[in-house]
């Protein structure tokens, strides 16, 4: 079966490339895009990879140290340890640094001179995070096919999908299940920035 699938990926792979076309602009930046695609590559915890439409890649979330040793342990024991994640831009440079801890999650600056706390909580079957003025729930959904970010007034902000890709977006993305994230017309970076943040603590350990 592993076989089979990297034979199907390898020819994706290739009619990906054959398709793919870069029109010479410089990518915008992932905290400007109001819609994108995730993918997840093997890492010992997270790594989340971000496109735009078009196939450039223009984002990464992933662990800052990637010990050899973490390849080894079991989730089970790894997750007591704090993850320590970056959030890099197109040219691999630090945008800010993530610390997800069990009631928490500490937003760090490059140069860790400004930082905010998202604390969480579940309401129910709710998630709620807490990001100063500003609190978003999540609602439980079934294997995170749908996943929606809702605001204090329970307006959708943002929300992840599977299988609702547009069509003439497969030139470039052969996977028609590839996740796509979009954002509210209306949000600002930082704020998209908190929701990416949500994600990633809550993809952690999934879909890789």
């Amino acid at each position: 079966m592993c076989h089979q699938m990297y034979l199907l990926n390898k020819q994706r792979a290739a009619e990906a490339v054959s398709n793919y076309y870069y029109k010479g602009q410089a990518p915008l930046s992932f905290l400007e895009q109001s819609s994108v695609l995730i993918g997840f590559l093997p890492a010992p915890s997270l790594r989340m990879v971000i496109f735009d439409p078009e196939g450039m890649m223009i984002g990464e979330i992933r662990d800052i140290k990637m010990r050899k040793l973490r390849w080894f342990l079991p989730y089970f024991i790894d997750r007591f340890f704090p993850k320590r994640l970056g959030i890099y831009d197109h040219a691999e440079n630090l945008e800010a640094s993530i610390i997800i801890r069990n009631k928490g999650i500490e937003v760090l600056s490059p140069d860790s001179q400004s930082r905010e706390i998202i604390e969480f909580k579940k309401d129910g079957s709710t998630l709620l995070f807490q990001n100063g003025d500003m609190q978003y729930a999540v609602p439980k959904t079934l294997l995170h096919t749908d996943l929606q970010v809702l605001d204090d007034q329970s307006n959708r902000i943002a929300r992840l999908r599977k299988g609702w890709m547009p069509f003439e977006w497969g030139k470039r993305f052969k996977d028609p299940n590839t996740p796509v994230l979009s954002f509210d017309i209306s949000l600002e970076a930082k704020e998209k920035r908190s929701i990416y943040t949500i994600i990633a603590a809550l993809f952690l350990y999934r879909n890789h």
